[in-house]
């Protein structure tokens, strides 16, 4: 992948796309626990295709890049979708090598000519108040067998503010809100039994639902200062520790990731 350069004439978007990149995936000095933030997420999704075999995967909202085009260079042909021009004309100047489109469209009208055995979306869901609309859209362009993935910010962790998605009542109301840019934009999250009902009302199955990312690796509650100085094995292994406790685990995670698989002989 190439290290993007810096260019004075981009919008203000693609500015803080570059700020993001910068911080989570170039420079750990920047700022050290969005770096680790960063690399453990994707070491959560990468973790999910198959290092031995070629998949066909899309990646909704790819923003940067980054997963889509990690996932090329693993051998895997990626469809990286996002709903802004500017943002795909970002993430192909990073390409360096693997099989990969580009595609701008509006995920909840998106359709392509394809079927996939994984399709990630992530940091998304909460961005948009028709989430049934999406995950039936996306659930139809996974082949038999293949496998959903949605992560999102988790509704019940002890620092969240946002409402649920139930709580937000008429989605009209807030329809204005949708498709903001980044997590700034985030207005609601998701408890863990709200999006796997609507999984399940999509007719998939399978469902797998866990939380993820407590303040070891996420930096809250002042733990930021402890990834200047102690390493990312040493966070994650007592990020793991803290998750290995059941009546704590929904409080202390920042994050919620569902997945699930169709199978379209049902």
């Amino acid at each position: 992948m190439i290290k993007p350069s810096y260019n004075p004439d981009w919008s203000d978007d693609v500015k803080s796309l570059y700020r993001h990149d910068m911080e989570e995936y170039w420079d750990k000095t920047l700022v050290p626990n969005k770096w680790n933030q960063y690399r453990n997420l994707l070491n959560t999704y990468l973790s999910m295709a198959s290092d031995t075999l070629t998949l066909d995967i899309l990646d909704v909202g790819c923003a940067q890049g980054t997963l889509a085009l990690l996932l090329a260079e693993q051998g895997h042909r990626v469809c990286a979708v996002d709903i802004r021009q500017e943002s795909l004309d970002y993430a192909r100047s990073r390409y360096e090598t693997g099989k990969i489109e580009f595609i701008r469209h509006n995920v909840l009208e998106i359709q392509l000519n394809k079927k996939f055995d994984i399709i990630y979306a992530n940091q998304l869901i909460e961005h948009l108040v028709y989430p049934k609309q999406m995950i039936e859209q996306l659930s139809s362009m996974l082949k038999s067998g293949g496998k959903l993935v949605i992560a999102t910010p988790n509704y019940f962790y002890a620092l969240s503010r946002h409402p649920s998605f139930e709580q937000l009542g008429d989605p009209k109301k807030w329809e204005h809100m949708q498709f903001s840019a980044d997590g700034d934009g985030h207005f609601f999250a998701y408890k863990e039994q709200e999006l796997t009902q609507i999984f399940e009302d999509c007719s998939l199955c399978q469902i797998n639902a866990r939380v993820f990312e407590t303040p070891f690796i996420s930096g809250h509650l002042k733990a930021r200062f402890l990834h200047r100085f102690v390493p990312y094995k040493v966070l994650k292994a007592l990020d793991s520790m803290l998750l290995g406790i059941p009546i704590l685990r929904n409080y202390v995670s920042h994050q919620l990731v569902v997945t699930g698989k169709i199978d379209h002989a049902t």
